[in-house]
């Protein structure tokens, strides 16, 4: 007798575990279609966003990711960077760069400022986010800190859905334009993991959890070079 409760305890709890994967599955697949369906309508290439009125556009922020030991920008950002010189070319806007500052070895934004000088695009019209550890952090301190209402994102397209839905749901009104995209080192994991990040992000677009980041409010009508120092 009592083996066969274990044994039904055992085949309930089975059931529950299978039940509770296929939801998740389910549920990751149906958060990720929705992303990449609605989002991409936003999604433009340089020549449609040439055409776009732009008589309230704050700005266009690039996203960041990782840089060189010799403080050049990686591939990957550095494909993102180029997407934007070439829209600036276009239109020139106001350009945010938001990436992480770690610390005093590290500064993915003053890598991206010195390389769009470096491309011929005026200091002042750069303004840097140290604080964009993450893709929830850059838009949401975009919204905040930036008072950002209208901009361009530009990163690799399987990174703007999940940056687009963020930006939208704040009260963004948020187009992108693709980096050209390459099968970077790692990319494999980059895909799987955005996999689950859009699913983190999508549940954190609900609830807006306050930042822990500094939030001292930063005018784009001032002059880029205030933003920089990191503010503390």
């Amino acid at each position: 007798m009592k083996n066969k409760k274990i044994k039904k305890a055992l085949k309930i709890s089975l059931i529950t575990i299978i039940v509770a994967f296929a939801f998740v599955v389910v549920g990751t697949i149906a958060i990720n279609c929705y992303m990449v369906f609605v989002q991409g309508r936003h999604i433009l290439t340089p020549e449609e966003w040439k055409e776009e009125d732009k008589k309230d556009m704050d700005c266009i922020m690039v996203l960041g990711c990782s840089v060189r030991e010799d403080g050049t920008p990686s591939n990957m950002l550095q494909d993102r960077l180029d997407a934007a010189i070439e829209l600036y070319k276009l239109s020139p806007q106001k350009i945010l760069v938001s990436g992480d500052h770690a610390g005093p070895y590290y500064n993915e934004v003053r890598v991206m400022k010195q390389y769009l000088v470096d491309a011929g695009i005026p200091s002042e019209e750069i303004y840097m986010d140290h604080y964009g550890v993450s893709t929830y952090e850059s838009v949401y301190r975009a919204y905040h800190v930036f008072d950002v209402r209208r901009m361009t994102i530009v990163t690799q397209k399987y990174h703007l859905y999940r940056a687009l839905h963020l930006a939208n749901a704040i009260g963004i009104n948020a187009d992108g334009c693709i980096a050209r995209y390459d099968r970077y080192e790692g990319q494999f994991y980059r895909d799987v993991r955005e996999v689950l990040a859009r699913d983190k992000d999508f549940f954190l677009s609900i609830f807006w959890p306050n930042s822990d980041m500094p939030k001292q409010t930063i005018s784009l009508k001032e002059n880029g070079d205030l933003t920089n120092e990191r503010m503390e």
